[in-house]
């Protein structure tokens, strides 16, 4: 592996093609999860030198990890065009675990290209964050450590009764395992910011009326653990708002405690998905699903992410 890392992007989010099921009441079956935390150690890290490193986290449900089709991708952008995804960018790597180690690399770096969404035949908003990234920091290495978990509940799975819940807590060992691997191969890793796609299967019900409590509580259990990695004891937290639609019927509820978190620190950054046209409707052909960002707006997805990493960093300076 080339000299790591100037920037590492710990993705760590939650999807699958069932995205939305709501949240189950406590006590419900459905609310518990037995995850696999077996995550191998990486090998070929090298030694780092001391080089400092950037880290962002990014955590969420189903658009998080990608539910759109690599063949709608290509047919949108063209076959030149997609060749480029399809090799993946060489200074942005990715290790990914979804749905439960369903997809992904089994703890090693590779290069971030189609292919690390819900299935191989899906891809994530990673590959709009490598792109951008790659390009604002030509002369450094991005890494993407992708977590993911299909149809997630902020309230009863991430939380459990205002604790840390089931995904909270394999979502840390995740984290932990892997930038205490940068850290042993010396590398001077930090934590800059996470990044958060979430809130559609608390959009369902009355739920969504606890969100703003319920992030809160969240991130501040983030802060909190991830503080030894806090990039000069600053995380910045930047929340995608989720979209409109009766599949959702709480959506507004939901974008409103978003923002206000959003209001009440610089730290907390919030950008609307319904402001930046992002779409569900144009894809399959004839039977789109209607849960999750088509081809294009799911790479824009990742290209606004990009955006508040780069300016959560400018902020810094």
């Amino acid at each position: 592996m080339k000299r790591l890392l100037s920037i590492i992007l710990i993705i760590l989010m939650t999807v699958s093609s069932a995205a939305v099921c709501g949240c189950a009441d406590k006590g419900d079956d459905g609310a518990r999860l037995e995850l696999n935390t077996d995550f191998k150690k990486p090998t070929g890290l090298g030694d780092g030198e001391g080089e400092r490193v950037k880290v962002i986290l990014l955590l969420g449900q189903s658009n998080a990890t990608g539910c759109a089709l690599n063949s709608y991708l290509e047919k949108n952008v063209g076959e030149e065009q997609y060749s480029i995804y399809e090799q993946g960018f060489a200074n942005a790597l990715i290790n990914y675990s979804v749905d439960n180690q369903l997809n992904s690399s089994d703890g090693e770096f590779v290069k971030t290209s189609v292919g690390f969404g819900h299935k191989s035949e899906y891809f994530g908003p990673e590959l709009g964050i490598a792109e951008k990234l790659s390009s604002e920091y030509p002369d450094e290495t991005v890494v993407i450590l992708k977590y993911t978990y299909s149809g997630s509940c902020l309230k009863t799975q991430w939380l459990d009764d205002g604790e840390r819940g089931d995904i909270y807590k394999a979502c840390m060992k995740f984290t932990r395992t892997y930038m205490d691997a940068l850290i042993e191969s010396n590398y001077d890793a930090k934590i800059g910011a996470i990044c958060w796609m979430q809130g559609e299967s608390d959009a369902t019900g009355k739920v969504a009326d606890e969100y703003y409590d319920n992030q809160k509580r969240f991130v501040s259990f983030l802060r909190e653990d991830l503080d030894r990695y806090a990039d000069d004891g600053k995380i910045y937290f930047i929340d995608a708002g989720i979209q409109e639609g009766t599949i959702f019927p709480r959506y507004e509820a939901v974008n409103e405690a978003k923002a206000r978190f959003a209001s009440e620190s610089e730290l907390n950054l919030y950008f609307s998905t319904i402001d930046e046209h992002l779409t569900t409707n144009l894809e399959p052909e004839g039977e789109p699903d209607l849960a999750h960002y088509d081809s294009m707006s799911e790479l824009k997805l990742g290209h606004l992410f990009a955006k508040y990493i780069i300016s959560s960093y400018e902020k810094r300076n």
